[in-house]
């Protein structure tokens, strides 16, 4: 993988064979995408180009160039191998910048020019912004969340510090806006579990407390990301209006019709609970929870087929961090598991490019190529809309950080 940095005084035309710009079906070809100052100034047929004073040429021959894909949902300081050996490393200032690091590098390499980071009880996240801002590790644009806001005594005590009334719910979402979130994540609910099918943990918030929580993440300009399983938890969530749902398990078809006509993201994460089969590295199960997983893991490619055919804005994220699922290399099996569902290649690129970037709140700057947006672009050997492991390995990397 080659990777371009484009920096603000970059002129630079893209002779390029294949286009997938974000915004049409199918492919444009033999196309000039026209770099001016850093930015996108002009894609338009090769027979039309024009070239200014000091104006570099490249060419992509064979190559099809595409957005750069977006992981709306993972966890930096986490490595999908070992839990608890993650939170050990999180004390030595040493060993999670490597990890951060490298977490960074590998999202790069696989093509991924935006994260959304779901939150560590460290902050650690609003760190590796930092350093991909500054220049200090090459990576992906991170939409950091900070810690989360879960209820103390519940699940979620590795996102954050835990909250017990609406005072205290307020008081930490106002320090996460003091430290510049770009977003507030929630933990309306607990996981899902392998004992018994469609068993999840246990709702974390009232209404009141939810609401407290998403009333204070907008009064500041922040939306809210809810890491949500079960039909009463997004319910809650609905109804406290949060802006994505994530995870989603066991949700209801009533519950994806109000999300279309609401326009809620989902990030469903597939690879979340069915990677924990597919990956080399995966944990024993007895067989009757193996037999669970398969079924949750159907059951959330049913619906996300059913929230495609509804129009609900769906959004690729990954969970990158959580057991078998790893920064960047996951990425791929997450687009599988929702071709294997009946989602067209089309549809699923859009969800990785266009709708995650406006999830990430980054539409006009990324997710399509198009004058006026950022050039953060990838360029694959073959054609993804009939291919998607294409994706797997980008031969070029173009970003602007």
């Amino acid at each position: 993988m080659k990777l371009f940095h484009i920096s603000p005084e970059t002129n630079l035309d893209l002779l390029v064979d294949n286009l997938w710009d974000g915004q049409q079906e199918g492919y444009r070809q033999q196309v000039v995408i026209s770099i001016r100052r850093g930015r996108i100034a002009a894609v338009q047929p090769r027979e039309m180009q024009g070239t200014g004073n000091g104006t570099q040429q490249m060419r992509l021959t064979g190559l099809t160039v595409l957005p750069g894909l977006i992981d709306a949902h993972v966890h930096l300081a986490l490595d999908g191998i070992d839990f608890q050996a993650s939170l050990d490393r999180w004390q030595d200032p040493l060993l999670r910048e490597r990890v951060l690091a490298r977490a960074l590098r590998v999202s790069l390499e696989h093509g991924l020019v935006a994260i959304r980071d779901g939150s560590d009880r460290e902050g650690l996240n609003l760190q590796a912004r930092e350093w991909v801002r500054a220049g200090k590790y090459p990576g992906p644009r991170v939409v950091a969340t900070g810690m989360a806001v879960h209820k103390k005594g519940k699940y979620g005590s590795f996102l954050g510090p835990g909250t017990t009334d609406p005072a205290s719910i307020r008081e930490l979402v106002t320090s996460l806006v003091n430290r510049n979130v770009d977003q507030v994540k929630v933990v309306v609910s607990g996981l899902v579990t392998f004992h018994r099918y469609g068993e999840v943990g246990s709702l974390e918030f009232d209404t009141a407390e939810l609401v407290e929580a998403v009333k204070t993440a907008h009064a500041a300009g922040r939306p809210v990301m809810a890491h949500v399983n079960s039909a009463p938890g997004v319910d809650l969530a609905l109804a406290a209006g949060v802006d994505s749902i994530e995870h989603g398990y066991f949700l209801t078809t009533a519950q994806l019709e109000t999300m279309a006509a609401r326009g809620t993201f989902w990030v469903p994460t597939v690879a979340a609970i069915a990677n924990r089969l597919h990956t080399a590295k995966r944990e024993v199960y007895p067989e009757r929870e193996i037999d669970i997983i398969r079924r949750t893991q159907e059951s959330q490619q049913e619906m996300v087929a059913r929230a495609h055919r509804l129009g609900v804005k769906l959004v690729v994220g990954t969970d990158a961090g959580a057991p078998g699922v790893y920064h960047g290399e996951s990425y791929l099996d997450e687009l599988l598991y929702w071709y294997q569902a009946g989602i067209p290649a089309a549809a699923i690129l859009r969800a990785a490019t266009v709708t995650a970037a406006a999830a990430l709140g980054l539409d006009g700057e990324l997710g399509q190529i198009r004058p006026g947006y950022r050039p953060c672009l990838i360029a694959v050997r073959g054609n993804p809309l009939e291919n998607l492991r294409v994706l797997a390995q980008p031969e070029m990397v173009f970003i602007d950080n």
